[in-house]
């Protein structure tokens, strides 16, 4: 009785593990982490290398971005003060809005260099198939 009860608990613990690795690796993908997805890997031939300078790469982009958005929050907060208050000042907002802008371009230029990096790193087939699985996973989380 004992051994079936823990063969049970131990059954249970790998159906867990297995949904919960399943759950993180889906996780990641939408969070922009693709290479770290094995299946995902593999179907694009990613050698060890290749998921390295990904790896790397995302990890210095990823704290430019942060510094990138925490800016754009900064400059949002500052054009609704000016905005909000009761002697308004359009050359400020106007000027407020201008230093939002230039911060929302930079953010997005970051992003669009994380974009242009993996392009060089995978090469012009693969990309295209990633941007093929990405669709199509797109097109998937749209029909539920």
């Amino acid at each position: 009785m004992l051994k079936k009860v823990c063969a049970l608990l131990v059954a249970g613990i790998v159906v867990c593990g297995v949904g919960v690795a399943f759950v993180q690796a889906e996780a990641e993908e939408r969070r922009g982490l693709w290479w770290r997805s094995a299946d995902l890997a593999q179907e694009l031939q990613l050698t060890e290398d290749e998921i390295e300078q990904l790896e790397q790469f995302f990890e210095a982009s990823r704290l430019k971005m942060t510094q990138l958005k925490n800016e754009v929050e900064s400059e949002q907060v500052r054009l609704q003060t000016l905005l909000e208050r009761r002697d308004f000042d359009e050359a400020a907002v106007m000027d407020q809005h201008e230093n939002l802008e230039k911060a929302r371009s930079e953010l997005a230029r970051e992003r669009f260099a994380f974009f242009v990096e993996v392009r060089k790193i995978v090469g012009h087939e693969r990309f295209q198939q990633l941007l093929q699985i990405r669709e199509a996973k797109a097109r998937e989380r749209r029909r539920r």
